[in-house]
């Protein structure tokens, strides 16, 4: 079977045809999976013997089909869809077409700090107006140029500047490291999760899985505190005299530092990778500290840190078996043990960013404390634009 070409009639683009993405217009049109499957399959038998065929031909013999097989709604439901997201094509600046995909377009709406309902309203506007315009192709200058205003008239100027902002940020190719610290169960995997997500990033680490490396290469007798726990780390330790005066805080600490400063290490050669390949990158983890940004060269990178609390601490406690819950091979009980070295290891975290002015969230709801740490992120990006804002405005008005 050959490769088939759908070529547009209005302005030649070229594309190939797809099956799935037919299916998925005949069930927005009503069909069933299988019965918009069978219409979909058939059509591309009935273009075997073709190398290229045109939108109309192919809107044509869709509409055929329908109208021989199916009920008049149907056929009347897929003329409606047939300038949908997978109709309409998007030219990118280097010439390569995609279509457009309103998911993709929520996501990229969701880097200016807007809440998900209103990038689900922004895009399905934006949609919307394609259909009514009967929009087949357009750039993707014209569409930031069209959901910048959408932004502006739904929210405000603001946001609407931080959409350009991360738009343009992107191009760069200027690689962003957010670090998120934290202690155990504050919920910093999950909020690492979630702004990548969003944010389109597909580089994550946790300094968890950096400490398990460098455990299988130092031996416990060389590092005990690189062994056992952050909170217990001073447990597994001769403490010099200094500290052994004292309990609860300095102990914690001593051990906690002791682990801290070997992990930044590793720390330190992960993002010396990521910034080496210009790529995004999430660093997440209680070892997450001030004394990490001083090994870090700014230039040619946007750094982001942030400290993760909870500060409420029986939330800490429903968070902690939250976690226990959803992974099991992280037990809760033994965190709920050492409760108050956590407690404890809280305030010298939070203490530590206070002090260096990182930003310090009390993780409450997920989605809530992503969309925050984002608005973060672009106001940090935004303040490198104060000078370019305006010609980054009138590019796109």
């Amino acid at each position: 079977m050959t490769k088939l070409v759908v070529v547009n009639d209005e302005n030649g683009t070229r594309f190939p045809f797809l099956r799935g993405m037919l299916v998925k217009s005949l069930q927005h049109a009503g069909l069933e999976f299988s019965d918009a499957y069978n219409v979909a399959s058939d059509v591309r038998d009935d273009f075997d013997d073709n190398d290229e065929i045109s939108t109309i031909e192919l809107r044509e013999r869709i509409e055929e089909i329908l109208k021989e097989d199916y009920p008049g709604a149907v056929l009347t439901r897929y003329k409606k869809e047939d300038i949908s997201r997978e109709n309409i094509r998007i030219i990118r600046e280097d010439g390569s077409v995609e279509p457009f995909s309103r998911g993709t377009h929520v996501q990229r709406l969701q880097s200016c700090s807007i809440s998900g309902a209103t990038c689900n309203a922004i895009t399905r506007k934006i949609h919307s107006a394609l259909i009514k315009q009967k929009t087949r192709t357009l750039t993707s200058a014209q569409l930031t140029a069209m959901t910048f205003e959408v932004i502006k008239e739904m929210v405000d100027q603001k946001h609407a500047d931080y959409y350009l902002i991360w738009r343009d940020f992107l191009k760069s190719n200027t690689p962003l490291l957010l670090l998120i610290g934290g202690i155990p169960g504050s919920g910093k995997s999950t909020i690492a999760t979630e702004v990548a997500s969003r944010l389109g990033i597909v580089r994550t680490q946790s300094t968890d899985m950096l400490r398990e490396v460098m455990r299988i290469m130092i031996p416990e007798k060389l590092s005990p505190s690189l062994h056992t726990s952050s909170f217990n780390a001073g447990k597994a330790m001769q403490i010099p005299k200094i500290y052994n005066t004292a309990e609860g805080d300095e102990h914690v600490l001593y051990g906690f530092q002791m682990q801290s400063e070997m992990v930044e290490v590793a720390c330190e050669a992960v993002i010396q990778r990521a910034r080496n390949e210009n790529v995004s990158l999430i660093l997440e983890g209680v070892h997450i500290r001030p004394s990490l940004l001083k090994r870090i060269e700014p230039t040619k990178i946007v750094v982001v840190p942030v400290c993760l609390a909870v500060l409420d601490r029986d939330r800490l406690v429903k968070f902690i078996k939250g976690r226990s819950a959803e992974n099991k091979q992280r037990r809760a009980q033994r965190y709920l043990n050492n409760l108050d070295a956590i407690w404890q290891l809280q305030e010298v975290l939070v203490s530590e960013a206070d002090n260096e002015d990182v930003e310090i969230i009390d993780n409450e709801k997920i989605n809530d404390t992503a969309t925050d740490i984002i608005n973060i992120i672009i106001q940090t990006i935004a303040v490198t634009y104060k000078g370019k804002l305006t010609a980054l405005r009138d590019k796109y008005t």
